[in-house]
């Protein structure tokens, strides 16, 4: 069976996160589209669930992305993939101090405790991984921005104290996404004050969020490398790898998708009913994106499906199932 390849679209600027994961692990940053059809960039959507970062990129990086980066697989995909669930140590510890839990309930929470420990640590080892692979790239990154070659921009905040920030937008019945970017000096970056993982950066005197780059100028700076591969044939708007050439994996889909919701609602009210949805919403948004590719060959972003399970969680799902990470 070949491998079909499809042409994607890249956005025309990419989150600060977004380039160093291209530059670590190579994954390209791709045009998706909230629940509105906005592609998610531009989207006002992506940034209810978090004052200083959107949610856009998968929390879980693939076993290609991590032998790629030279570091063991990812523990958080494997627990997503199979189905685990586990609160924080600590919530633990309190529910066990309740005296009103009967024994079985007791011992479930227990056992799950204890799993949950080793999760923990699981994550930390490879966190410590995952640190050593950025180092290199944080500072190639750093040295484009502060020498001017790689542009940025991002909101201003008044004042580097993000909680003053936010108390000061909401006597002005505004929020941060209310600030318009603005371009950021090269004189501005220090090593040490930027924050990959949340796109924001600060120094003594001032702090942005929502940092963008240029798409195009990343991967112009960062070409990232190269592996030529034969067997490849296109057919209309699609490439079709030969399956005894190296395969290739395969990205989202071209255009701006209609999203068929009302299938989706059915889907999550019969996990409700069968007792299947996941504890962890983050669980709930890698099952979605895999039923709409599988069903409709379509991938939403995580901001269009987070967005949609919002309600669901509220309502059904007790509190408390944090990520650990």
């Amino acid at each position: 069976m070949p491998t079909y390849l499809q042409i994607v679209q890249i956005p025309d600027r990419c989150f600060l996160q977004e380039v160093l994961l291209w530059v670590t692990f190579q994954r390209l940053p791709t045009s998706s589209y909230d629940s509105e059809g906005v592609e998610v960039h531009e989207s006002r959507e992506i940034y209810d669930y978090a004052h200083d970062h959107p949610e856009i990129v998968d929390e879980y990086f693939t076993e290609d992305e991590c032998s790629r980066a030279g570091i063991p697989p990812d523990p958080y995909l494997r627990a997503i993939l199979e189905g685990e669930s586990f609160l924080e140590v600590a919530r633990y510890d309190e529910l066990l101090k309740r005296r009103d839990l009967d024994d079985p309930t007791r011992e479930k929470f227990a056992r799950e405790r204890e799993q949950g420990v080793k999760f923990a640590a699981e994550c930390e080892t490879w966190q410590s991984h995952y640190r050593q692979a950025i180092e290199y790239p944080v500072s190639r990154i750093f040295v484009a921005l502060k020498s001017g070659a790689l542009n940025a921009q991002g909101r201003l905040l008044p004042t580097p104290n993000l909680e003053a920030v936010l108390k000061t937008l909401a006597k002005q019945d505004k929020e941060i996404v209310d600030i318009e970017p603005s371009a950021i000096p090269s004189s501005f970056w220090t090593l040490k004050g930027i924050e990959f993982d949340k796109s924001l950066a600060y120094n003594d005197n001032a702090r942005y969020c929502h940092i963008t780059c240029p798409t195009r100028e990343v991967l112009a700076i960062f070409p990232g490398e190269r592996q030529t591969v034969g067997g490849v044939q296109r057919v209309g708007d699609s490439f079709v790898l030969d399956e005894l050439a190296e395969k290739l994996p395969v990205n989202s889909v071209r255009g701006r998708p209609s999203y068929p919701w009302d299938g989706f609602h059915i889907e999550v009210a019969a996990m409700i009913r069968d007792g299947m949805l996941p504890q962890k919403k983050e669980a709930a948004i890698h099952h979605f994106q895999e039923w709409f590719k599988q069903e409709h060959g379509i991938r939403p972003s995580r901001a269009a499906i987070g967005e949609k399970l919002k309600p669901y969680y509220e309502k059904f799902v007790r509190p408390g199932g944090q990520k650990i990470r």
